[in-house]
């Protein structure tokens, strides 16, 4: 206390004026708008009967923790039988479970549990392509008169070249040429991965016929339409232009095209918004409220076509990927420069989400996800709590990926070797470049405990040929989830605080007002009318800052609801300097580094 109340000598006041952005006032929310959806990746997340893979036992067993931390649904990520490839995305069955995660019967234990604690469950949808080994394709393939047109075939028949320049998004053609059927057929993944062409209205009505069967009759609360925007090609099948500065005589990479064939086409936009028309009929027949979400990644003023489309509406709400790009250098798998987690840096990343969201969409965020390094390792880990702060309170649906509410890293790429490599993304570019390209580090299993030597993963200890289907990060010892739920003022701790903050209505519906921000400061205000309103101020520099908050419209003095430090022994320290509850002068707000200070008027 001594030591902050000495530097109040040494700061200096600073303030700047900020463009606001306001949002439609809604009151009546929807399970989906109201809190946290907690992506789920079951592979990793518990092991409930020691294969080494995580399955839906697990998740049932978890389930308690689940509610806990006060999320208000699980987004499941592939549960299908698949041929084993690409994290199961390779689905050999749109309408079971895969063996090694569980059966029906435990999948419908797994709906019955989480609806008994009120989380609403949403699953990964993948309408784009199939497995190889789907029964559709193997039809396909052989000609048959059902299936020979359920999948992208072009006419050529010579095998000398692909038919185009089009590039897979884990390196080589997108085409493959099959030598039963004499003709090269469509994968924007990998070849085990055929593209459903989905201008077939037989292929339509399957896809139809699945959503009602997870929607209606497995009792399904939501969809994530996974690679929607590859879902329609141009039917020309012209090359794709290169970008500046690519030589075409290179081996080209996806990231070398500018995608105005294969992504975004009307047809997906469309089809969109007959699905949305079909899951309100199911929530209609239901009496229930059903959603779907969308994954696009691309500049925000195309991902919003995802939610309204030629004025209709099609998905509840595509994916913001925004926060996505918060990166210390560069992401070496696709030469996209990170943007530094800083004031002008946040803002720079927010600025064209709400500019082009239309008033009729709703807004979310999120930190990270299974395709993507976790957000600890891509920006520092002493910003976890500051990252969460936005991913919370800046408005609208907020989408965590488990293991960002106790702070997990990245494995460290040298506890992987290219044998115990899963990834297919790593696998293909072989021994000397899969670190790069591998997905497995930010998928290993969830940190619960020290009961046994795989943070208590699996219910045994790994050995005498058991272990996890990844490695675990050996910092489990210090950082798991049976010591946060203890700790005070841990990341865990000040998750479930931010998600019951969540809850208020200037931060569930209010709008939201830029207030300072600079080069080591960001703060921002949430205004629901007739409720109290909040200010959110955040230093996320090195030294301590006085911030005068008079230039904003504040009220000269205002209540202390929140704060935290720069790790659990500071934060001790701030709230003897600043109890909950107390009131303080706006015009003069001590921020140590790395300080977060939530403000009530």
């Amino acid at each position: 206390m001594n030591r902050l109340i000495f530097l109040l000598g040494l700061i200096a006041s600073v303030s700047i004026a900020c463009k606001t952005k306001s949002k439609a006032e809604i009151k009546n929310l929807k399970w989906w708008q109201k809190g946290v959806i907690y992506q789920l990746y079951p592979r990793s997340f518990k092991d409930s009967n020691g294969d080494g893979y995580g399955d839906l036992g697990g998740v049932i067993e978890k389930m308690d923790y689940l509610k806990s931390i006060g999320i208000s649904a699980i987004w499941l990520n592939p549960i299908y039988p698949s041929g084993g490839l690409d994290g199961g995305y390779d689905i050999t069955s749109f309408v079971d479970i895969d063996p090694l995660l569980g059966d029906m019967a435990t999948f419908d234990k797994l709906i019955e549990e989480a609806h008994k604690r009120g989380i609403y469950v949403i699953m990964d949808f993948i309408p784009n392509h199939s497995s190889d080994k789907h029964e559709w394709f193997l039809g396909s393939k052989n000609n048959s008169e059902k299936y020979k047109d359920y999948y992208v075939w072009h006419p050529s028949r010579d095998q000398s070249k692909p038919p185009n320049n089009w590039v897979s998004y884990f390196g080589g053609s997108t085409w493959t040429f099959d030598q039963g059927r004499g003709q090269w057929y469509l994968h924007h993944f990998l070849p085990q991965q055929p593209d459903l062409n989905i201008r077939n209205e037989d292929v339509q009505k399957e896809i139809a016929n699945t959503m009602k069967f997870w929607l209606k009759e497995k009792k399904v609360d939501g969809l994530r339409i996974d690679a929607l925007a590859n879902l329609f090609e141009d039917v020309n099948y012209l090359d794709e232009p290169l970008k500046p500065g690519i030589n075409p005589n290179q081996n080209l990479s996806h990231s070398d095209l500018d995608h105005i064939y294969t992504l975004n086409q009307p047809g997906t936009l469309q089809l969109l918004v007959e699905w949305r028309k079909l899951v309100e009929q199911i929530a209609k027949e239901e009496n229930s409220e059903k959603m779907i979400v969308v994954e696009v990644y691309d500049k925000a003023e195309i991902t919003m076509k995802y939610c309204l489309y030629n004025n209709e509406q099609a998905a509840q709400f595509p994916f913001n990927f925004q926060f996505i790009q918060l990166r210390n250098g560069t992401n070496l798998a696709n030469n996209q420069v990170g943007i530094p987690f800083e004031p002008k840096g946040i803002k720079q990343l927010i600025d064209p989400w709400i500019e082009n969201l239309p008033d009729s969409c709703w807004s979310n965020w999120q930190l990270g996800n299974h395709d993507n390094t976790r957000v600890g390792s891509r920006i520092g880990k002493q910003f976890i709590d500051l990252a969460n702060v936005l991913n919370m309170l800046l408005g609208g649906t907020t989408i965590t990926y488990y293991g960002e509410e106790i702070g997990m890293v990245d494995l460290p790429k040298d506890k992987l070797s290219f044998e115990e490599c899963q990834d297919e993304a790593g696998k293909k570019r072989g021994p000397e470049l899969f670190q790069i390209y591998s997905r497995d580090y930010e998928r290993t299993p969830m940190q619960w405990s020290t009961v046994n030597n795989n943070a208590g993963f699996m219910n045994v200890d790994t050995g005498n040929g058991r272990k996890p289907w990844l490695p675990v990060n050996e910092n489990y010892v210090d950082l798991n989830v049976q010591k946060q739920i203890v700790q005070d003022f841990s990341h865990l701790n000040i998750y479930k605080d931010l998600i019951k903050l969540k809850q208020e209505p200037s931060f569930s519906w209010g709008e939201f007002k830029y207030l300072l921000v600079n080069d080591e400061i960001f703060s921002f205000e949430r205004n629901a009318p007739g409720f109290k309103k909040y200010a959110v101020l955040m230093n996320l520099s090195t030294r301590t800052i006085n911030v005068n908050l008079s230039d904003f419209g504040i009220p000269d003095e205002a209540k202390i609801t929140y704060v935290f430090g720069s790790n659990p022994q500071e934060t001790h320290e701030l709230r003897k300097f600043y109890s909950i509850g107390q009131r303080i002068s706006t015009k003069r707000i001590l921020l140590t580094n790395l300080n977060c200070i939530i403000i009530s008027y």
